[in-house]
């Protein structure tokens, strides 16, 4: 096999990034349709942990609430850290709660943060995939080329005269 078609591997990139944009712009309307379509309850806080690992900070909350169908819901979400200092020191939590939405848990408090958290990584991924699709497709015609015309060969050719 050519070592020239392992460049084409490249288009993983692209679709990595296509699938991240898709999952956070789900994500994003997962979140606008609990919060204006969903219940509201207050929850119990369980469990609270921030932790941190190297530079990356990051916890969970589990939460506890009762809906109006008599079912208890018990989540685990993972926060970020600045989602985790708004309710470090909450005992409830104000929430919306939709079942059949994507993210069916939406915290008030942190509403609008996790929105434009959500819009950040939406712009991160669509420029990771304009840049790779980019890369990907000028390598992929590199390849191509290498593939149709060959390697190049290379002369070596001696000019001095003189006696070697």
């Amino acid at each position: 096999m050519n070592k020239y078609y392992f460049i084409f591997l490249i288009w993983l990139l692209p679709a990595y990034f296509l699938f991240q944009g898709g999952y956070q712009v789900l994500t994003y309307y997962g979140i606008e349709q609990t919060y204006e379509d969903g219940e509201s309850y207050v929850a119990e806080v369980l469990e609270f942990d921030v932790k941190q690992i190297a530079a990356q900070t990051n916890g969970y909350v589990i939460i506890r609430f009762n809906t109006t169908s008599g079912e208890t819901v018990t989540e685990q979400l993972a926060l970020p850290v600045q989602m985790a200092q708004v309710i470090m020191e909450s005992e409830q939590i104000p929430i919306r709660y939709l079942a059949d939405s994507f993210k069916p848990i939406v915290m008030l408090t942190v509403y609008d943060l996790q929105k434009s958290v959500v819009l950040v990584n939406m712009a991160v991924s669509s420029i990771g995939f304009l840049v790779t699709l980019l890369v990907a497709v000028y390598a992929s015609r590199y390849a191509v080329k290498r593939l149709r015309d060959g390697d190049e060969t290379l002369e070596i050719e001696r000019l001095d005269t003189a006696n070697a």
